[in-house]
């Protein structure tokens, strides 16, 4: 009897220390970091449309290196926080998922800062307005970016699953299968603009700029939350 007792008792709620929070915020902070410099470097480029051009075409062209930088300082944060995660969630649900997936994630933005996409829809200027013929490091590009972007709709839904079994952090799943869903839906969207010759097109850039910062915005959000209620624990 005392084992099935055992069995139906909810998942324990882990206070999180100090420490681990202060780790978790500094990898987030790297991720917020990036959107930050993105757009610092797009204002510095006459010549480039935020609203129509991709965020990795900042990675060509004189000064594409900083973009590159930029996309393996958030790698290596979203791996840090991997980590930081790891340690937070021990012991219960997704302890082991949930990481994994979010290291998938950074390991892809370091991947996409050393792997540039090709010249495409007319950036760098004098491109065709088209997307050119695919060469093998444009091709490594877009492989690891639909890893990156999976990982990050995979993510929120894993950890999801993490807070419908907290009492606390309940009200939590929602919002965390929304984002998900606000992901996969606006980088629907940047396909669909980038591939047709519609209204659309003039906002692929947009597009994509919602879908990766749902998930920026979702984290900061997160750890704001562990900072004013650190007591309650996931």
């Amino acid at each position: 009897m005392e084992e099935r007792r055992d069995q139906v008792q909810p998942p324990r709620e882990v206070t999180v220390s100090h420490r681990l929070l202060i780790w978790l915020t500094w990898g987030t902070a790297g991720t917020l970091l990036f959107p930050i410099v993105y757009v610092i470097e797009g204002l510095r480029r006459p010549e480039y449309d935020s609203l129509r051009q991709a965020i990795s075409a900042l990675s060509l062209g004189p000064g594409g290196w900083v973009q590159q930088i930029n996309f393996a300082i958030c790698g290596v944060s979203v791996l840090w926080s991997a980590y930081a995660w790891r340690r937070i969630l021990a012991g219960g649900v997704c302890a082991t998922s949930y990481p994994i997936v979010r290291a998938a994630e950074g390991f892809g933005l370091v991947m996409i800062g050393i792997f540039s996409q090709d010249p495409a829809y007319g950036y760098p200027p004098g491109s065709a307005p088209g997307a050119t013929s695919p060469t093998s490091a444009g091709m490594v590009h877009l492989a690891f970016t639909i890893v990156v972007v999976n990982a990050m709709c995979l993510g929120l839904l894993v950890i999801a699953r993490r807070f419908g079994g907290s009492q606390s952090w309940r009200g939590w799943t929602t919002y965390s299968i929304l984002s998900a869903a606000l992901t996969m839906v606006f980088m629907t969207f940047f396909g669909i603009a980038q591939n047709t010759h519609t209204t659309l097109s003039g906002y692929a850039g947009l597009f994509e700029r919602l879908a990766t910062n749902t998930d920026t915005v979702w984290s900061v959000v997160i750890v704001t939350r562990l900072w004013i209620r650190r007591p309650l624990g996931i």
